[in-house]
């Protein structure tokens, strides 16, 4: 069909100008409402639009053009394509159909897709000179749609609640949460969980401060001081027996 109507179309131009590219174009648009698809098509002369299919009206009405002969032209077009009547409208119907099943199915493997997410909790390092890191890290990826909730709790305490997600360029998205722990015990434990719509349940993560490098160092030598002086005052007491024993 879309043959006969190039030839149609090249009939119309040929006896106004040579030396041209025409092009049949479909449009199927989305608006963010589910379903709410819009089909367009229009003939192109060398990229100018001249001819555009009404649906309102069922036929084939020019575009707005400048130069005097394509607008004849396109008016020629228009009354060749309108012409054809039943089978013409025909035509565009089943071109309409064809545009609302394709757009519906990429909508449902794209838009409508739902992608669990990665979570992933740390304490950055701290390189050089720099002070000691306090901010817990909550970093969630690779989620979609960009709906979601990333909430920190201490010891079952909600603290913070975070819902703007980053697009990251491949149609997912991420989240970097961060939560200070300068205060932090060692029992204190901190949670982060994730809620999306691609999770039937919460998504959990758990982080414990422990003891610090520096507190294991001091705990260790006190620990050491502590049984050497243990030691020391059992060997004095041990020997202050043995002294009284013998007589000394």
């Amino acid at each position: 069909m879309w043959g006969s109507l190039l030839v149609l179309i090249f009939t119309c131009l040929r006896c106004y100008i040579t030396g041209f590219v025409l092009e049949g174009i479909t449009q199927c648009g989305v608006r963010e409402k589910v379903g709410d698809v819009s089909f367009n098509y229009q003939v192109n002369f060398n990229r100018l639009p001249i001819v555009k299919f009404s649906k309102d009206e069922g036929k084939f009405l020019p575009c707005d053009v400048d130069i005097s002969e394509i607008k004849k032209a396109a008016e020629d077009i228009c009354l060749t394509l309108n012409s054809g009547g039943k089978h013409m409208l025909e035509y565009m119907k089943k071109k309409e159909k064809t545009c609302n099943m394709q757009v519906m199915e990429y909508w449902e493997s794209t838009v409508q897709r739902a992608v669990k997410p990665s979570m992933n909790v740390f304490l950055p390092d701290s390189f050089g000179s720099e002070p000691p890191t306090s901010s817990l890290v909550c970093h969630v990826w690779g989620f979609y749609p960009s709906d979601i909730s990333v909430i920190w709790m201490k010891n079952g305490e909600i603290l913070s609640n975070t819902t703007e997600a980053v697009p990251v360029g491949d149609w997912t998205y991420q989240v970097v949460a961060q939560q200070d722990v300068t205060d932090s015990s060692p029992d204190d434990e901190y949670t982060c969980a994730v809620r999306h719509p691609s999770l039937d349940h919460l998504m959990t993560s758990s982080w414990r401060q422990g003891w610090t490098r520096d507190e294991i160092i001091k705990i260790s030598i006190s620990s050491l001081i502590f049984i050497s002086g243990l030691t020391f005052a059992i060997s004095g007491y041990i020997c202050w027996s043995n002294s009284r024993r013998n007589g000394y």
